[in-house]
C-alpha cells in the first residue's frame, strides 16, 4: 500500500470516498447503493379526457383512494395526488399506462381481478365509475390540477424541505442550561438537574441512596460484566474516603475486561462475525484484528473521533499504523455470499455497498437509511434520487480485500486465542 499524506479532519469525507474507491473498486457518492431509473416518455393526454376527469374520475379518486395514496400516507409508493405521481412506478411497477387501460394494473385491482382489491377494505366501485376510469386512462389520464392543494401535499420525491432540516435530531448541538430544582443538595452533576426537575414536575421523590454493597455490584456488572469478589466488596464498603466510588470506577475502567465487555456492544452494531454468513457460512479466519482493535480502543481510551475516522478511512488517515488498518475491518465485516453465479455478481456487489452504507449510517448517525434504496424514506427526509453509486466493471471481491487488509494489519506476534478474549461458551474468569 502506498504511503499517503495524512489528511486533515475536514477532509474525512473525501478520504472515505477515495478509500472505498481504491479498496473496493467503486465510489459511494452519497450513502447507499441505488439507481434512479430514467423516466419513460408519457403519451400526451387527449383534451376530452380532462372533462371526464373533472366530472367523474376526480370525485371518485378523492373519496375512495386519496387517503391511502397521497393524502394521509403513500401506500406501496403510489401517490395519485398529481399526474406525475400517478405515472411514477410504485413498489410493484407502474399501475397506470396512459392510453392503455387494458394493460394498466390499476384496472385489474379496482375490478377485483387481482390482489390487493382496491379500494382496500371497502366495497367494489360501481361499474359506471370503473368504466369512467378506464375511459380516462385511454384518453391519456390527464389532470386539471392536483387532487389536494399544494400546501397540503406530502413531501414529493427528491425534496428535502427547510422544515425537514429543522427536525430536532438534525439540529446542531448547543449548550443546555440545567434547570432549577428545589433540592439542590441531591444533585451531584449537571445531568442530575434534568433528572430531578422531571421528577419534581411529576411530584415524584427520588429513590433512596443505594448501599455501597449494591453500588459495587452494579458498577462491576455494568463495566466489566463480572461480579466483584468478596474481598473487593469488603474493601469498598470499608473505604470511607470521599472519592471511594471514583477510585472504584477508575479501577474497573483500567481492567482489560472493560474493553472486552463493551466492545461486544459495538461489534453488534458493526455486524461483526467470524464467518461469512448465508448457507455455507465459511469461517472468516482474519476477522479477529478488527475485533481486537475495538477492544484495545476502549481499553486505551482512544478518542472517539479517531475511533470513527479510522474505521471509515484508517488506511488513508494513518496508512502506516497497523491499528488504523485493522479498524477498516468495519467496512468488510458484513455478510458475503461465497458461492454465486456470474449473473448474481452485480446484485451481490450492490448488496455489499448497501450493507456498508446502511451500517455506517446506523452506527455513526443513528439513522437507518435502508428504506431509501428502493423508495423515499417514509419518515426521515432521505429521498431515493439523492443516493447514487458509480461502479466500474469487475471489482475485486470484498472478502479477498478484507482478508488482505486485515491480515496485513495483524501484529507479528502469534495470533491470540480467540476464546481468551470473547468466550463462546464458558463465562470469562478473573485473572
Amino acid at each position: 500500500m502506498k504511503s499517503r499524506q495524512r489528511i486533515a479532519p475536514d477532509g474525512i469525507i473525501r478520504s472515505v470516498l477515495n478509500s472505498l474507491r481504491r479498496n473496493f473498486g467503486f465510489l459511494v457518492v452519497v450513502l447507499l447503493a441505488a439507481h434512479w431509473p430514467a423516466r419513460a416518455q408519457v403519451p400526451t393526454a387527449a383534451p376530452e379526457g380532462l372533462a371526464l376527469f373533472v366530472d367523474r374520475v376526480r370525485p371518485v379518486l378523492i373519496d375512495q383512494c386519496l387517503k391511502c395514496h397521497g393524502g394521509e400516507k403513500i401506500k406501496a409508493g403510489f401517490d395519485l395526488t398529481t399526474r406525475e405521481g400517478l405515472l411514477h412506478p410504485g413498489e410493484d411497477g407502474p399501475l397506470v399506462i396512459p392510453g392503455r387501460s387494458r394493460d394498466s394494473r390499476l384496472m385489474t385491482l379496482i375490478r377485483h381481478q387481482d390482489d390487493p382489491h382496491m379500494p382496500e377494505k371497502k366495497e367494489k366501485l360501481n361499474e359506471e365509475s370503473i368504466k369512467s376510469i378506464a375511459q380516462w386512462i385511454d384518453a391519456g389520464a390527464p389532470y386539471d390540477k392536483p387532487l389536494i392543494a399544494k400546501s397540503t401535499l406530502l413531501r414529493g420525491h427528491a425534496t428535502v424541505t427547510e422544515q425537514d432540516r429543522k427536525f430536532w435530531s438534525f439540529a446542531p448541538l448547543k449548550d443546555a442550561v440545567p434547570p432549577a430544582v428545589k433540592d439542590q443538595a441531591w444533585c451531584r452533576t449537571p445531568v442530575d438537574h434534568f433528572i430531578l426537575a422531571a421528577l419534581e414536575e411529576k411530584k415524584i421523590l427520588p429513590n433512596p441512596t443505594a448501599s455501597k454493597r449494591k453500588l459495587i455490584r452494579r458498577v462491576s456488572f455494568d463495566l466489566i460484566g463480572l461480579p466483584p469478589t468478596p474481598e473487593e466488596i469488603d474493601a469498598f464498603v470499608n473505604d470511607a474516603s470521599p472519592d471511594a466510588y471514583a477510585k472504584l470506577v477508575d479501577r474497573l475502567l483500567a481492567n482489560p475486561h472493560y474493553g472486552e465487555r463493551w466492545a461486544r456492544h459495538w461489534l453488534d452494531i458493526a455486524r461483526f462475525a467470524e464467518s461469512h454468513g448465508y448457507e455455507q457460512d465459511y469461517d472468516r479466519p482474519y476477522a479477529y484484528p478488527y475485533r481486537d482493535f475495538c477492544i484495545r480502543a476502549l481499553n486505551d481510551d482512544l478518542p472517539y473521533d479517531t475511533f470513527v475516522k479510522w474505521q471509515l478511512a484508517g488506511d488513508e488517515i494513518a496508512p502506516k499504523n497497523p491499528a488504523a488498518l485493522a479498524a477498516t475491518g468495519f467496512l468488510a465485516a458484513g455478510t458475503h455470499a461465497t458461492q454465486i453465479t456470474a449473473n448474481q455478481a452485480e446484485k451481490e456487489r450492490y448488496d455489499e455497498l448497501d450493507d456498508i452504507a446502511n451500517t455506517t449510517a446506523t452506527a455513526f448517525l443513528g439513522l437507518t437509511i435502508g428504506c431509501a434504496r428502493c423508495h423515499d424514506h417514509k419518515y426521515d427526509p432521505i429521498p431515493t434520487p439523492s443516493i447514487t453509486v458509480s461502479s466500474p466493471p469487475s471489482p475485486p471481491p470484498c472478502a479477498a480485500w478484507s482478508l488482505s487488509i486485515l491480515g496485513a494489519a495483524s501484529s507479528p506476534s502469534p495470533r491470540p486465542n480467540r476464546t481468551a478474549i470473547i468466550p463462546r461458551r464458558d463465562p470469562p474468569r478473573r485473572t
